[in-house]
């Protein structure tokens, strides 16, 4: 294969931002050379003018919901990873459920691998899903655990018929699976029982403000107590567990006692929780419904001083879509929780850490080294560094990028991103040496994505 520079660049390392020139063979890092006193002038090399433009790790997206098979009108592997690689994404980890159906046996997960092999512009592993039909069958599960990324579990209805919730009961066998395994265990956690009790009083309620019941019926305190009784039971029996889109940081404020006790805990938030608040919400209605809700500014602000801290690991998009009609409801109740934006996380999130003097440097592991670290893949992801994946974003900070319905590549074209500006851009997205895309010519034609074999840092055949 030819060998491939990427010169004059502004680096992202380990030691942070330096000039320099990568070198890539067969889809790899063949070295990283300081520009300074580097000739580069061989004859029919192929060359990708960096100049002026940071060259940062492709990112990882460890939390989307792409739906393949089963309700691709909402989105697809196709569409959702042809979306991502125009926002600099180069491998994501999908969800078990919202595909049909929900990837709770090994059966539905070899088939969920068959159906997507040829769909992806970029990497991808799955996750397996850890429900209160599946959580019985030891089996079944051990047999499954060689083959996903991680596990997920729900601590509260999840909205999917065939992905039941893991009762307080059937979460301690959830963590005692998990550990014998030696896989994370990640947790939407919302505490049940209470979300239940106040779902039929706020719907009942006389008070026809909806929305503002909506989000009473899933305050910080179902959260907060979720969060505390999973890191009861993971001190209890050492299980490593993961928290997707914590949105409070009375919740990361615990999390980061238990890492201090010795928990192997990690925690993400995602962009729409660090964006907009309960009153976009109000405003806005369907378009921002989530769960958890939007919380009120200040709970923004306490997760942006979380991420200062260094308390925050990871950043998802949980990119949840779905027909607009299923937002466009007459009640907030019957509408589908879930943001739309893949397109656009780390756009969104690296705009507002600027806006607000956060170093690059401090805050671009959360969507690269953090996660393979975390997720066990980092002999091939998340660095730039050589024997690892050339997996590159080219970034300018002088020019911005505005997120104009008609530049959508998901699916179903709307996002409560929709007309914000970014005061960045995307220049180029690399995946293993090759450019999916470029931001004059858009995403390429070909599909490079394979699966990622867990743990070993390969790419994986069907068995």
């Amino acid at each position: 294969m030819q060998e491939l520079w990427v010169k004059n660049g502004y680096v992202f390392t380990d030691e942070g931002f330096r000039p320099g020139n990568i070198l890539i063979k067969d889809g790899k890092i063949l070295s990283l050379i300081e520009k300074e006193g580097e000739p580069l002038k061989q004859q029919g090399d192929h060359i990708i003018d960096a100049s002026g433009c940071l060259v940062v790790p492709g990112f990882i997206d460890a939390h989307v919901h792409f739906n393949d098979p089963g309700r691709t009108d909402w989105e697809g592997f196709e569409t959702g990873t042809r979306a991502a690689a125009a926002g600099g994404t180069t491998t994501i980890f999908d969800m078990p459920l919202n595909s049909s159906p929900s990837v709770t046996s090994l059966e539905k997960l070899r088939n969920k691998r068959e159906h997507v092999r040829s769909l992806s512009y970029i990497d991808y592993a799955l996750w397996g899903g850890m429900t209160g039909d599946s959580i019985n069958n030891s089996l079944e599960l051990e047999k499954m655990s060689k083959e996903v990324i991680s596990w997920k579990a729900f601590m509260c209805e999840s909205g999917i018929d065939d992905f039941a919730y893991i009762s307080p009961e059937e979460l301690e066998q959830a963590m005692k699976a998990a550990k014998q395994q030696d896989k994370i265990l990640a947790l939407h956690a919302e505490w049940d029982e209470e979300i239940q009790r106040l779902t039929r009083i706020f719907k009942n309620s006389k008070k026809r403000d909806e929305r503002k019941n909506y989000l009473q019926s899933r305050p910080e305190a179902v959260e907060v107590r979720a969060v505390s009784y999973a890191l009861e039971l993971a001190a209890i029996y050492g299980t490593k567990i993961h928290f997707v889109h914590i949105s409070t940081k009375k919740a990361i404020e615990l999390i980061q006692s238990a890492k201090a006790s010795g928990v192997d805990v990690t925690v993400e938030t995602c962009p729409h929780y660090l964006l907009f608040d309960e009153e976009d919400f109000l405003k806005t209605g369907g378009l921002l419904k989530c769960s958890p809700p939007l919380r009120p500014r200040k709970d923004v602000e306490g997760l942006w001083e979380c991420i200062v801290n260094g308390w925050i690991d990871t950043i998802g998009s949980d990119h949840s879509p779905c027909l607009f009609s299923m937002k466009n409801t007459t009640s907030i109740w019957d509408a589908w929780g879930g943001i739309q934006g893949v397109q656009f996380t780390w756009l969104a999130f690296l705009d507002e850490a600027i806006k607000r003097n956060i170093p690059l440097q401090q805050i671009l592991p959360l969507g690269t080294s953090n996660v393979a670290d975390r997720f066990e893949i980092s002999s091939c992801k998340g660095r730039i560094h050589p024997g690892l994946d050339a997996d590159l974003v080219l970034v300018r900070l002088d020019e911005t990028t505005i997120a104009d319905n008609q530049s959508f590549l998901f699916r179903n074209r709307y996002s409560p991103y929709e007309n914000r500006e970014f005061l960045l851009k995307i220049k180029k997205t690399i995946l293993r040496g090759k450019i999916i895309y470029d931001d004059q010519s858009g995403v390429t034609n070909e599909k490079y994505g394979k699966w990622i074999q867990p743990r070993e840092g390969v790419y994986g055949t069907i068995s």
